[in-house]
């Protein structure tokens, strides 16, 4: 596909993705001040709410989290350091980063491209991975740091996977899936709320699962054209790779990734569900970048 489309496919998807999200949040904060509100005004009587001041109530409780997050990105990187489960490099861990860094840093200077701040972190499993997330973070699991961290060939190939990553975060990718996480907060409070209270009253609870099921569409539709375009997106971030690195050490790692990935099928659900394109057809995008 040629990359205009494709990113023109990607911005799309962002656009109606986080469109659909910011909707279920202002719904669901809505549904969750007029329940909070409700035994309020059954002791004390009727508020006098205009719509207009129900409306400035549920902007800061719909989008503050988001909000918050876009200005001060660290608060998020922190709550999913806890939730991946990743930690700070040891002593052993910081050499080898330290020479993947000196890689990429030659890399960049020979290619003119500008590295961004990379915060670094090892998630102890033995899986051969890496990801990218929040605004900044770059994660190696201790698998794949003891499996390429003994050799120049391995750190070769552990600072193309890195430029993957940057990729990512250059790219936006970890970004927006952050806002939707964050704009997907006022949706589980909404429905925990709206299960614990009004669900358990008989058929009127049952009428309003119904409602809050409903409610939920536009949050749902969000996470699937996010993840509709996730292969696209694992593309871009080899184009940025190939370009960074010249086709340095990220070839190696798909030769051997390869020989390892599990077949999924041919079949047009199994397509659907992969998250990554084929290793032989990242091989082109990386040749296209480095070209």
């Amino acid at each position: 596909m040629n990359v205009f489309f494709r990113i023109a496919a990607i911005e799309l998807a962002r656009l109606l993705s986080l469109s659909s999200a910011a909707v279920s949040a202002f719904v669901f904060s809505f549904l969750s001040i007029l329940l909070i509100l409700m035994p309020i005004q059954i002791y004390y009587g009727s508020l006098q709410i205009t719509d207009l001041q129900l409306v400035l109530m549920t902007l800061p409780c719909a989008f503050g989290p988001a909000v918050m997050v876009a200005y001060a990105p660290g608060i998020g990187a922190g709550s999913f350091d806890i939730e991946l489960g990743t930690r700070r490099l040891s002593r052993r861990e910081l050499d080898i980063i330290g020479k993947v860094q000196e890689q990429l840093k030659a890399c960049a200077a020979k290619s003119a491209v500008k590295l961004p701040q990379i915060v670094w972190r090892v998630k102890d499993t033995g899986e051969i991975n890496a990801f990218a997330y929040a605004h900044n973070r770059v994660c190696f699991t201790k698998g794949i740091l003891h499996k390429y961290g003994d050799t120049r060939e391995g750190i070769e190939r552990l600072a193309g996977v890195a430029a993957h990553e940057i990729g990512h975060l250059r790219n936006w990718d970890t970004r927006i899936s952050m806002f939707l996480r964050y704009l997907s907060m006022p949706v589980k409070f909404g429905i925990g709320l709206n299960n614990n209270t009004i669900c358990k009253i008989p058929f009127v609870g049952f009428v309003f699962s119904i409602v809050t099921t409903l409610m939920r569409v536009p949050c749902d539709i969000s996470q699937f054209l996010n993840d509709s375009t996730s292969q696209f997106q694992e593309l871009q971030a080899d184009r940025f790779a190939g370009k960074l690195m010249n086709g340095v050490g990220i070839s190696g790692f798909l030769d051997d990734l390869t020989h390892v990935e599990e077949r999924q099928g041919d079949t047009f659900s199994a397509w659907l569900q992969r998250s990554h394109p084929p290793s032989e057809l990242r091989h082109d995008e990386l040749a296209r970048g480095a070209g």
